[in-house]
């Protein structure tokens, strides 16, 4: 019964951020006077209920509940602008500035950061700041910068230049920031405190895999409501910036798929490491059933991935129309319509293809046991009773595991990317798939921390 429970509170939590995400879509077009003749929730095919209409739209709810889209045939999206393709009525059709559109077309993509900043400034307003300790899980490769300095397997790095982190994007965060220099690393090893002196190389990185493990913590923000909105913004920044560069890793990863090895910064991932939908419920019904203070984290991390995964510049995703938009503004015309639609309808083909591989990669991981966090958090707990002292397990988070261990569930989000002191390999790279505008949308975590 708690494991139904804890699904359909992530299937909650999923529906909750396509519908922001679609609502930007649709106020933004509202507001400038566009025509929304269809609001739908689920996928645009297949029977559908319609369940009200009010200001010009239709609203629906499609049997397919693993997306959601509005109709803006103004935008110049892929549906054909005809009262057919949409069964209902339409008015004559404007003209809009390409502002005007591009606007609509990234409102979606702004509300899910508006919105991840919200549920972050709530989480350190009634929590605090979560914190979980950062462990070095692998040395890529062997005689790495890091290796080579004295730092070993199994080590939890507590601070950089005497500077507590409290993360593992925070950990990579400082070290980056220290490019080609000679940086402090205050660690602990079977309880012991321990610096050791490292020079990182040309991009920040030492050749570690981080990984958050351990249970989590919050501490209180300190100062008045602006200096926490502050550091929740900045925390959001930091969070981002470590999905970005798993993103990296992972598209990296999947072109040197071909046979070549894995090197540090440069991890090997193949398709068949790309999760979706069914693999984010496991695991967050998972962390539910954990704790549920961190679905905080967990849905702040999918609604950024939806965001980045929407900002690709792939037809059919959010993307694709400001590209189309560029197109227009730099060549002073819109590319023709045929090939436009050509250019969208195979777009859409590949993310439906997309979305079948990574299905049937998230049913193989289901029967095999690979998305099971709870054995995965118990393995992890035993490892820390003999590794850690009581004093540093009670100083870390579980949400930033939560964010590590749903990084196997996305590629966008996004993740399996290792490396160079990087996310863990498994946690950098994976996929979802939930809903764009027209068809899906991916969603990746955040990845582990490859330094």
């Amino acid at each position: 019964m708690v494991q139904i429970f804890a699904v359909f509170v992530m299937l909650a939590i999923l529906s909750t951020l396509i519908i922001v995400h679609e609502c930007g879509h649709f106020s933004v077009a509202r507001f400038f006077g566009f025509q929304t003749p269809v609001f739908g929730f689920g996928l645009p095919f297949g029977p559908h209920w319609v369940v009200g209409k009010k200001w010009g739209t239709e609203f629906r709810i499609h049997a397919c509940l693993l997306g959601g889209y509005v109709a803006i045939p103004e935008l110049g999206d892929e549906s054909a602008a005809s009262e057919d393709a949409f069964g209902v009525p339409l008015k004559p059709f404007r003209k809009f500035p390409i502002w005007q559109r591009a606007l609509v077309a990234f409102a979606g993509v702004g509300f899910n950061i508006i919105f991840a900043y919200l549920v972050m400034l709530v989480m350190f307003l009634t929590l605090g700041q979560q914190s979980q300790p950062t462990v070095v899980t692998k040395l890529i490769p062997s005689d790495s910068i890091a290796a080579k300095a004295g730092i070993k397997v199994n080590d939890t790095i507590v601070a950089i230049n005497d500077k507590p982190v409290a993360s593992t994007d925070e950990t990579v965060a400082a070290l980056s920031a220290h490019r080609s220099e000679t940086v402090h690393i205050q660690i602990l090893r079977d309880a012991k405190p321990i610096t050791i002196d490292v020079t990182t190389n040309e991009k920040g990185k030492v050749g570690m895999q981080l990984e958050s493990q351990g249970p989590a913590t919050y501490k209180k923000v300190e100062g008045n409501f602006f200096d926490v909105a502050r550091q929740a913004l900045i925390r959001l920044w930091t969070l981002t910036a470590s999905m970005m560069s798993a993103l990296g890793q992972m598209v990296e990863g999947l072109l040197n798929s071909g046979g070549q090895k894995a090197t540090p910064g440069h991890p090997k991932v193949g398709f068949g490491d790309l999760h979706g939908v069914f693999a984010v419920i496991k695991i967050g019904a998972d962390i539910a059933q954990q704790d549920w203070t961190q679905l905080f984290l967990f849905t702040i991390l999918i609604s950024m991935d939806l965001a980045i995964i929407n900002l690709l510049p792939w037809p059919a995703l959010d993307g694709g129309h400001l590209a189309f938009m560029t197109f227009e503004a730099i060549r002073g015309r819109p590319m023709g319509e045929r090939a436009q639609g050509e250019i969208v309808k195979w777009g859409f083909v590949s993310l439906i293809v997309l979305m079948v591989v990574i299905m049937v990669n998230d049913v193989r991981a289901l029967v095999t046991g690979q998305l099971d966090y709870k054995k995965d958090k118990q393995q992890t707990e035993k490892t820390d009773k003999k590794a850690l002292p009581d004093s540093t397990e009670k100083a870390a988070g579980d949400a930033e595991k939560a964010g590590s261990d749903v990084g196997k569930a996305l590629p966008d989000s996004t993740e399996k990317a290792a490396g160079d002191a990087e996310k863990a390999p498994d946690s950098g790279a994976s996929s979802q798939t939930l809903g764009t505008d027209s068809s899906t949308e991916k969603t990746p975590v955040e990845p582990r921390a490859p330094r």
